[in-house]
Order: C-alpha cells, then sequence, then structure tokens
C-alpha cells in the first residue's frame, strides 16, 4: 500500500490540493451558504473527475467504479447539504 501511494503520488497531489482548496474556501465563505453549496459541489465534481482521470490512466475505468465515485460523492454532498441547511 506504501509503495503504491508513494509511486502514484503524482496523482494523488492534485486531488488532496482540491480538497484543501474546497475545505479552505468553504471556511472562508463560511457567511455565504449558498456559495459553500457551490463549493461541495465543485469539489464531488472534481472527486468525481480525478477519479476518472485517475483510472483511465491506470487502465482500471469500469462502469463499477464510476459508480462509486459518483455515489461517494453524492454521499458527500448530501451530508454536507443536511448540516449545512438544516433547519
Amino acid at each position: 500500500m506504501y509503495k503504491e501511494l508513494t509511486h502514484h503520488f503524482s496523482h494523488y497531489l492534485p486531488l488532496l490540493g482540491v480538497i484543501l482548496a474546497g475545505i479552505l474556501g468553504f471556511y472562508l465563505f463560511s457567511y455565504d451558504k449558498a456559495f459553500q453549496a457551490v463549493i461541495t459541489v465543485a469539489v464531488a465534481a472534481s472527486y468525481v473527475s480525478w477519479g476518472l482521470v485517475h483510472h483511465f490512466i491506470h487502465g482500471n475505468l469500469h462502469t463499477s467504479l464510476i459508480l462509486e465515485y459518483l455515489a461517494i460523492a453524492v454521499l458527500g454532498v448530501v451530508i454536507v447539504f443536511s448540516v449545512l441547511f438544516r433547519a
């Protein structure tokens, strides 16, 4: 696992950057819930895009992986939205 992670570090670095930028944007725009929602959707879409490109490059992109990335992204959006827009 460690060897694979260090071998693909250049692939994981952009994902880490997108997630950190999303967290920073979420914090900086804490006064604007609508913009936080946009940031959440953008990070989720970036996560799915990153996953598709990553697996395409490695030649193991399958429908099940696409659905898995979509499911995780949707789950993340639902969780953040439920906290963000709670009554």
